[in-house]
C-alpha cells in the first residue's frame, strides 16, 4: 500500500518551525510542494509565510497527510502525539516522521502506544540550520524498507545523505551516538580556543591548523559558519540541545548490562554534560 502512493503528491506538515523546521518548510514551498507549518508561535511571527502556518493543531493534523516532527524534546513530542488534539486522536491514516533527536527508548515506547492508522517512522537528521537552509541534511531512517522507499523522495528534497539504518529505533540510536561525538568535540574545541588566548595564541590560527591536521573536526572546521559556535550555555539554545542529546544517549544505554565499559561511557557522558554547562560566550 505504501508503494502505491507518491509522497510528494500528499500534503506535508512541519511541526516545529524553529531554526531547523522553518527553513525546511521554506525548501518544500520553494519546490512547489504543498506544505504547511505549525508552531507554538503565532503565524504573524513568520512574515511572508503566514498563509502557510496553521496555528490550530487540530486543523494542522487534519490538513496534513505526512507530518515531520521537528520539535525540541520529549515533552513537546508527547504534546504533538498524545496531547490535546494530538495526532494519535486522528482517525485518518497519517505518516509521522520523528526528525527530532530523542531517546531511542522513548520513541519505541511511544510507537507501542500509537494507533494503527498512525505510521511512525524514525527519521532523525543532521546538518544544523545551515543544512536545513541549503537542503543538504542527512537523514538516518529506522523503518521497514517499504516505508523507507516511500519517504525517500521527500527526504531527497530536504537532504543529500539519506541512509537506511534498520528497524524503527535504529535511526535514533545511531543519531544519539553521532551527536555524543559532536558534543565531545564541541567541548574540546571550545576549551582549546580559550586556552589559546591564555597562551598568547590566535584562535584563528589554531582553527586553521586544526582544519589541516589531526585536530580536524566538523565543529572546528565550520566554526565561523555555525551560528551558535561561540555561544554560552543556555537551556534554550543549541548548546542546551546538545545537552539534551547527551542525556538521550544516557537513556539509550540503560538497556545495556552493568559492565566496566558501560560505567566508563556514563562517566564520559556526565563529564561532557558538565563541560557543556560550563561554556561561556566567546567575546
Amino acid at each position: 500500500m505504501v508503494k502505491e502512493i507518491n509522497i510528494l503528491d500528499l500534503q506535508i506538515g512541519i511541526a516545529g518551525c524553529g531554526e531547523m523546521g522553518f527553513p525546511m518548510l521554506q525548501v518544500l514551498l520553494k519546490n512547489k510542494i504543498c506544505a504547511f507549518g505549525h508552531d507554538i508561535r503565532k503565524s504573524l511571527e513568520f512574515p511572508d509565510f503566514s498563509e502557510s502556518l496553521i496555528e490550530s493543531k487540530k486543523q494542522f493534523f487534519s490538513m496534513c497527510d505526512v507530518i515531520l516532527s521537528v520539535v525540541r524534546d520529549e515533552k513537546q513530542t508527547l504534546d504533538l502525539t498524545e496531547g490535546d488534539c494530538g495526532i494519535f486522536k486522528q482517525k485518518a491514516r497519517k505518516y509521522f516522521l520523528i526528525c527530532s533527536t530523542l531517546s531511542p527508548r522513548f520513541i519505541r515506547d511511544l510507537k507501542s502506544r500509537a494507533p494503527k492508522n498512525i505510521i511512525m517512522i524514525d527519521c532523525p537528521m543532521s546538518g544544523a540550520s545551515k543544512g536545513a537552509r541549503e537542503a543538504s541534511l542527512t537523514f538516518m531512517v529506522g523503518s521497514s524498507k517499504d516505508e523507507y522507499t516511500f519517504v525517500l523522495p521527500l527526504l531527497g528534497v530536504l537532504g543529500v545523505n539519506n541512509i537506511y539504518i534498520g528497524d524503527f529505533g535504529s535511526g535514533m540510536t545511531i543519531k544519539v551516538l553521532n551527536n555524543f561525538v559532536t558534543s565531545v568535540t564541541v567541548t574540546a574545541v571550545r576549551q582549546v580556543l580559550d586556552c589559546a588566548v591564555d597562551l598568547d595564541l590566535s584562535r584563528e590560527q589554531l582553527l586553521k591548523i586544526m582544519d589541516c591536521s589531526s585536530g580536524q573536526s566538523w565543529f572546528g572546521s565550520n566554526f565561523g559558519k555555525i551560528e551558535w559556535a561561540a555561544l554560552g550555555y543556555s537551556e534554550r539554545n543549541t548548546i542546551g540541545i546538545l545537552e539534551k542529546d547527551v542525556e538521550a544517549y544516557l537513556d539509550a544505554l540503560k538497556i545495556l548490562p552493568d559492565t566496566k565499559r558501560k560505567k566508563e561511557c556514563l562517566d564520559l557522558q556526565k563529564a561532557t554534560i558538565a563541560s557543556l554547562r560550563s561554556l561561556r560566550k566567546i567575546i
